[in-house]
């Protein structure tokens, strides 16, 4: 491998438009000098020196893309094992919800998840909220009912995964509807690096230097990603509106691909609205008036009672909002949706406003019988209050609905 590296260094010298040799080093590199920390990711102090390589090759040639992509590759993180990142218990329907960090394959009797419920293991069989039970990032199951006896003070769960080598407990105490144990987006950095004084500091400079490049080539998207790509990696809640400055001038630079660009800045925003619920300390999520083209992340959503959508480009709902177990509230209004295929069934949600969107027909909104908490509907503002009938066909159509607002 050292032979390799040193003939890669040497193809990059005559040519820094060399694809095949920037892709080399990435997989020559975690092999020589791998960080014990990151599996499949590079020492800092060689991480350190590649990123001042790679920015010769920008100032070469700002146009080549070859250096971008491999400078995208140092900014990004390595894959560790998949952990548990939280369990919930709700004892009004004697279930239990397993989150990942990373999406996992669970058999329905599986023995890689374990339960134990106040040490004793107990049988269940494991589905994903959509129940199409492919690999995903949450996994539940239903409790027997004597794993919940109201006569106890408290009952303590404890979910094994790995062979033990992963586990997470909650304790639910009498008189408790439900009990969750949830790691820290911030404290497991999640949404971006840890990145140490040194690193921090490169960063910085390279921020400056890509800005300096860009004011030279104001037009170049690789440039504008990269300064994009940069302030996420140092600090994505104090950088986040010159982010959105930025990303208008991507998509400027860039139409072709401005959907693509689109839904990147959405995942930022909920990236960063979940980093701000969890410095509030809160179960609510704002994500109104934000020029949402996607959802995205929706399993850290899991204990949110209330979420706003309102005011955005969304035209449709994903089905792992099945992941959102708690959701008791949602707000949809102002958007582009014409029907609820895909939505799927939120045990907790009581109510829903879908105001001024483009639903026209009433068999749009079937899948809402199937909810089993839904009480409160508001359709106003939509096409299909303007059907003669269309509130007594809604009430056949979703009896368990005792007010629907049209």
């Amino acid at each position: 491998p050292q032979d390799e590296l040193a003939f890669s260094d040497s193809l990059i010298t005559r040519n820094f438009s060399n694809y095949s040799s920037w892709h080399y080093r990435s997989l020559l590199l975690p092999q020589l000098y791998p960080d014990p920390q990151h599996q499949g990711r590079i020492t800092e102090e060689i991480l350190l020196k590649e990123l001042d390589l790679v920015q010769n090759a920008f100032f070469t040639d700002p146009n080549d893309q070859s250096a971008w992509f491999y400078h995208r590759w140092l900014l990004g993180r390595g894959d560790p094992e998949p952990t548990i990142c939280c369990v919930y218990v709700n004892r009004e329907n004697t279930s239990l919800v397993v989150a990942f960090s990373h999406p996992v394959a669970v058999a329905p009797a599986s023995h890689d998840l374990i339960v134990f419920g106040d040490e004793s293991p107990l049988v269940v069989r494991w589905r994903t909220p959509d129940g199409k039970n492919k690999p995903g990032y949450m996994w539940l199951c239903d409790l027997p009912t004597s794993a919940l006896n109201d006569h106890w003070p408290q009952h303590t769960f404890r979910v094994l995964w790995a062979e033990g080598h992963v586990q997470k407990e909650c304790v639910l105490f009498k008189g408790h509807k439900d009990c969750w144990n949830q790691d820290s987006v911030t404290e497991e950095q999640v949404f971006r690096c840890e990145l140490s004084f040194e690193k921090s500091t490169v960063l910085q400079s390279e921020l400056e230097s890509c800005k300096e490049l860009q004011a030279l080539e104001p037009e170049n998207k690789w440039c504008l990603l990269t300064i994009i790509l940069l302030m996420r990696a140092l600090d994505p809640l104090v950088y986040e509106q010159e982010t959105l400055r930025y990303f208008t001038a991507l998509k400027a630079a860039d139409p072709m691909r401005s959907s693509y660009l689109n839904d990147l800045r959405s995942k930022f925003l909920i990236e960063n609205s979940v980093l701000k619920m969890e410095y509030a300390d809160s179960r609510v999520v704002d994500l109104s008036q934000k020029g949402l083209t996607s959802l995205c992340h929706l399993e850290h959503l899991l204990l949110v009672t209330h979420l706003n959508l309102s005011n955005n480009l969304l035209s449709v709902f994903p089905p792992t909002l099945a992941m959102m177990r708690c959701l008791e509230v949602m707000e949809a209004d102002n958007n582009q949706i014409e029907n609820l295929e895909g939505l799927p069934p939120l045990p907790s949600l009581e109510e829903l406003s879908l105001c001024n969107n483009r639903i026209k027909r009433a068999s749009a909104l079937r899948t809402l019988a199937v909810f089993p908490a839904l009480v409160q509907l508001n359709l106003q503002g939509n096409p299909l209050c303007q059907t003669p009938g269309i509130q007594s066909e809604l009430a056949t159509l979703l009896p368990n609905v005792t007010t629907i607002l049209t």
